[in-house]
């Protein structure tokens, strides 16, 4: 007996000791996914965190708004052209390795945007900055299904997915509180602390892997010319509307682009070892994901672009109060999360799909109905509309990849990423355009109805219609009721001084009171006058977005290729 209670007891030790060895074995597995998770939010967050800040760094560099938006267009053009590059490389060298190389890159080139004296160096700081982000974003899938496996792939897209969702929401929040309360170089140091433990934790806690199907060596051509034809392509896309679209640089990059890329299909075509697997697009379910995920942010990211104009310059938000207010959608899209396990028992994949194209154009559409009576009422139930369309289309990372091989995870992330770039890319392009000729419009029009009632007024003398439509065609769009006020009574007085300076005394009591009698009119006129203003401003939003609610439901023709039946995550 004694012996048997001997032998009992030592059994229960073992089986405590086995115990903590799995509980360390999970923790470790944790402390990994954390350091791949803070890296993936990182990458994403700083496409959008500096937008809010550009106006504070314009005037601190002195410069011009077309100036200081290289300051976010380096890191995009930076970000798009290397994903796929970075991801071939990674499967080849090793991911691990690549991963900390990406940390420091990042770390290092944050740092130094925060120190950055001049225009130029910050920007090459961003490109820096940009290259560390394109080597991080694709391996968060691949490293993630090396530290818990396939049969966890699940619940690591929808976290990856919904981190990817959500730090571009959040972008705009966090950078309005920062630039409030700090300054906009704390938009760039606040990534040092977290990289720091994401490189400690990396170091000590993610497991290296390979794609160990492919030759040990880079395809220098296939690089050189995907990188061309990428870059060119986002470059010309995120400057397009600046430069003008028939003019000769953008037209040179679009040769370029098409150029790069139908040499790149034809090189690749004949290589043994090419840079992207051309056989992954015929995998039904991966291809319709991809394209659906390029969709929604099709469709999510001209809002989170061009709300802000709305908040700021129509609505005479804060910065902060703007960045607060498109929090909106990221807190939503965390409250949802209840939500996916009702829906993972009950909805096939398919039927995930249609509903996150749904929910982003609808989304738009309560946008293009607002006006300056429902404004709030439409922004918020968009908002909350697309928070659940962003926790939903988290369901989407999972149906990409789990048709996937574990060796092929990197180049798919590549792709995946670099398509959904591509597409925010090309939707912030069309809005940018279409928001820019919209608002000429508007300008004009507003003008019309100012020059119609000044002309049709018995009230104003000849002189003063003369000299207030001379004004009204040298003013531009961006000018405030208040200073349009202000600039009339100013017209007025110098009109006023010039007349009465020629008359006798007992005649300008007389001509006094027809000076104030017309500028009682002419601020009546302006007041009608903003509220026309008012209305066409809404419409430059309206159209904008009907536009690409409208566009986004093309999206619909992938959702018959995704996967009937899912073992769809909760």
């Amino acid at each position: 007996m004694i012996n048997g209670r001997l032998l009992y007891e030592h059994e229960i030790d073992f089986t405590l000791i086995d115990r903590k060895e799995v509980n360390m074995k999970i923790s470790k597995k944790a402390l990994a996914f954390i350091a791949i998770d803070i890296a993936c939010f990182l990458t994403v967050l700083d496409s959008t965190i500096v937008n809010v800040s550009l106006p504070s760094m314009a005037e601190y560099f002195n410069t011009t708004t077309t100036g200081i938006s290289w300051v976010s267009t380096a890191y995009l053009i930076a970000f798009s052209a290397l994903l796929i590059n970075f991801s071939k490389i990674a499967d080849i060298f090793g991911r691990k390795k690549l991963f900390l190389i990406g940390l420091l890159i990042f770390g290092i080139s944050s740092a130094c945007c925060g120190l950055a004296d001049s225009l130029v160096s910050l920007i090459i700081f961003r490109i820096l900055q940009g290259v560390g982000a394109a080597i991080l974003t694709p391996l968060s899938i691949p490293l993630g299904v090396e530290l818990f496996g396939k049969e966890a792939l699940g619940k690591l897209s929808v976290i990856v997915g919904l981190t990817i969702s959500i730090s571009a929401a959040s972008g705009p929040v966090i950078g309005g509180l920062l630039n409030e309360f700090f300054s906009y170089r704390a938009i760039f140091y606040v990534n040092i602390p977290f990289v720091i433990l994401a490189l400690v934790f990396g170091m000590l806690y993610v497991r290296e892997c390979y794609d160990e199907t492919i030759e040990k060596k880079i395809d220098m051509i296939g690089s050189i010319l995907l990188f061309l034809a990428i870059g060119s392509l986002t470059f010309l896309l995120v400057k397009g509307n600046e430069y003008g679209w028939g003019s000769y640089k953008i037209i040179s990059l679009i040769c370029v682009a098409v150029l790069s890329a139908t040499l790149f299909a034809v090189f690749e075509s004949k290589s043994k070892n090419p840079m992207i697997e051309f056989k992954l697009f015929r995998v039904r379910s991966f291809t319709s994901s991809i394209i659906l995920i390029a969709v929604f942010f099709y469709a999510y990211m001209p809002i989170a672009y061009l709300i802000n104009f709305f908040f700021e310059k129509t609505l005479g938000y804060s910065v902060l109060r703007a960045g607060l207010m498109m929090g909106i959608p990221s807190l939503t899209a965390l409250l949802a999360t209840p939500l996916m396990p009702f829906l993972a028992k009950r909805l096939s994949a398919r039927v995930i799909s249609l509903l996150s194209i749904l929910l982003a154009v609808i989304g738009n559409v309560l946008l293009a109905l607002m006006n300056s009576s429902n404004y709030m009422i439409m922004i918020c139930s968009s908002f909350v509309l697309l928070g659940i369309g962003v926790r939903i289309t988290t369901v989407l990372y999972q149906t990409a990849y789990e048709e996937i091989s574990n060796d092929k995870n990197g180049i798919a992330s590549g792709i995946q990423n670099s398509m959904r770039q591509l597409t925010a890319c090309i939707a912030i392009a069309l809005v940018a355009t279409l928001s820019s000729n919209y608002t000429e419009v508007a300008v004009d029009r507003t003008k019309a109805e100012m020059i119609s009632e000044v002309m049709a007024s018995s009230v104003l003398d000849q002189s003063v219609q003369e000299a207030f439509l001379t004004a009204v065609s040298h003013s531009t769009g961006t000018v405030s009721m208040d200073q349009s006020k202000e600039m009339v009574h100013t017209l007025l007085g110098e009109k006023e001084q010039s007349v009465l300076s020629a008359l006798p005394e007992k005649q300008q009591a007389t001509v006094r009171e027809s000076f104030i009698t017309q500028e009682v009119e002419l601020d009546s006129i302006l007041d009608n006058t903003a509220v026309v203003k008012e209305k066409e401003s809404y419409k430059v939003y309206n159209k904008c977005f009907f536009i690409t609610g409208i566009s986004a439901l093309f999206g619909l023709i992938a959702v018959p290729f995704n996967r009937k039946r899912s073992t769809l995550p909760a």
